[in-house]
């Protein structure tokens, strides 16, 4: 993968909340930062995921970039320490911990990430309240709790094709509502609420 052009600009761009900055960085990086997490997860789902948590994990430790002298071994780390975070959680045994730990490393978020980090789960909230109670649910079955259409109509009581059609609309109206309410993060929203890759795949 080659280096992008003025790329200490972008990301110094990007470190000021540009968020079409952003977006290049995105689509520069992100099958390199997937095949890094496939590697590492040996799962091509937990690998999307991964990578999705991973550049919004960046614009939350934005401020960063004005630091980085390398970003590609920077992001490298990231996704490292990342991948680490999910075995320690769901995977690992507590006797592998010491060892996880070891191989990777991560330093905790600051108050400011942890208040971006905060800024960014409160507009994604106020922006699914805005949905029908059948618009809601469809949505947090799918993006917060990983049920698949066959399983949300399932649970509804309605055909796979409709809770598609839930899906599509309310992410239209969170799309609206972020644009319109958050601009300044509204890319990164929907980075984190929207399916990997449809771009890409």
């Amino acid at each position: 993968m080659h280096q992008l052009e003025d790329e200490k600009e972008l990301l110094q761009r990007v470190a000021n909340a540009d968020q079409e900055a952003f977006s290049v960085l995105y689509e520069h990086y992100a099958r390199h930062v997937y095949g890094l997490a496939l590697r590492l997860m040996k799962s091509p789902e937990i690998a999307q995921d991964l990578t999705q948590e991973v550049f919004v994990r960046i614009w939350v430790k934005r401020a960063h970039l004005l630091t980085v002298q390398q970003f590609r071994p920077w992001l490298n780390t990231i996704t490292r320490n990342m991948a680490m975070d999910y075995l320690r959680k769901k995977v690992a045994a507590p006797e592998n911990e010491e060892y996880l730990t070891s191989f990777f490393t991560d330093t905790a978020p600051s108050v400011e990430e942890q208040l971006a980090l905060k800024q960014l789960e409160g507009a994604i909230l106020q922006a699914v309240d805005q949905l029908s109670p059948q618009l809601k649910t469809a949505f947090m079955l799918s993006r917060f709790q990983g049920l698949t259409h066959t399983e949300i109509a399932q649970r509804m009581n309605i055909s796979p094709i409709t809770s598609k059609s839930h899906l599509v609309r309310a992410l239209a109206i969170i799309r609206k509502y972020l644009e319109e309410n958050f601009p300044e993060i509204a890319l990164v929203a929907l980075l984190y609420l929207t399916p990997l890759f449809s771009a890409f795949f």
